[in-house]
């Protein structure tokens, strides 16, 4: 693989509207070698509701992998563990699944 090769690129609308959107390329300028942005989101509303992606610097005072939540409009961004692309998507995924809708 090489920098710029898409790794994930897909979506999934589940029953009500809200979808996910998964996407993430290789690339040496991110740290672990992936950018990445995983959301889980409202198209109609526009309303987000989880999001998983990363930086080339650390931000939001969460380092360089951050996981985005809005309870009740308001954004709380925390970071967490990057082990590898497959764990990190396992992750994103258990958690839309276990997301209360």
């Amino acid at each position: 693989m090489a920098d710029g090769d898409v790794l994930v690129d897909t979506e999934a609308t589940f029953q009500g509207g809200t979808r996910v959107r998964l996407f993430a390329v290789e690339s040496t300028d991110y740290p672990g070698g992936v950018n990445y942005r995983f959301q889980y989101y409202d198209p109609d509303s526009g309303r987000e509701f989880l999001r998983y992606d990363n930086s080339q610097v650390p931000t939001h005072g969460a380092g360089h992998h951050h996981r985005h939540e809005w309870i009740d409009g308001d954004e709380k961004v925390t970071g967490i563990e990057f082990e590898d692309l497959e764990t990190h998507l396992a992750d994103f995924r258990d958690e839309v699944t276990n997301y209360e809708r």
